[in-house]
């Protein structure tokens, strides 16, 4: 899913253009994924999966952590994606005047 977020691809360039919304997208699956992975029951009550050991002796929340870096990382990538898109269409919206209208 994250895979094909960025497009199917492994290598990215300099003049590459990457969409931010898929990559929002994904972060939220995955963070759809985590809740479900830590709080779905069997039929007696059990969890499913044992991801998070919060009665431990220290607890253990390594899950919880590293998939907490994931969903981190998409924010913040996305963000960053979309800020430059706004970014580039400020300074097209700001540079049509001087390209359309004559000064004198």
């Amino acid at each position: 899913m994250i895979y094909e977020a960025y497009g199917g691809k492994d290598e990215f360039y300099f003049v590459d253009t990457v969409e931010p919304q898929p990559i929002y997208n994904a972060a939220r699956n995955v963070e759809i994924a985590v809740w479900k992975l830590s709080n779905t029951r069997d039929a007696s009550g059990q969890l499913f999966l044992l991801s998070n050991e919060a009665g431990g002796d220290p607890p253990n929340l390594s899950f919880e952590r590293e998939f907490g870096k994931l969903i981190a990382y998409q924010d913040v990538l996305a963000r960053i994606l979309a800020q430059r898109e706004n970014r580039t269409l400020r300074r097209i919206v700001q540079q049509l005047p001087t390209v359309f209208l004559p000064i004198r």
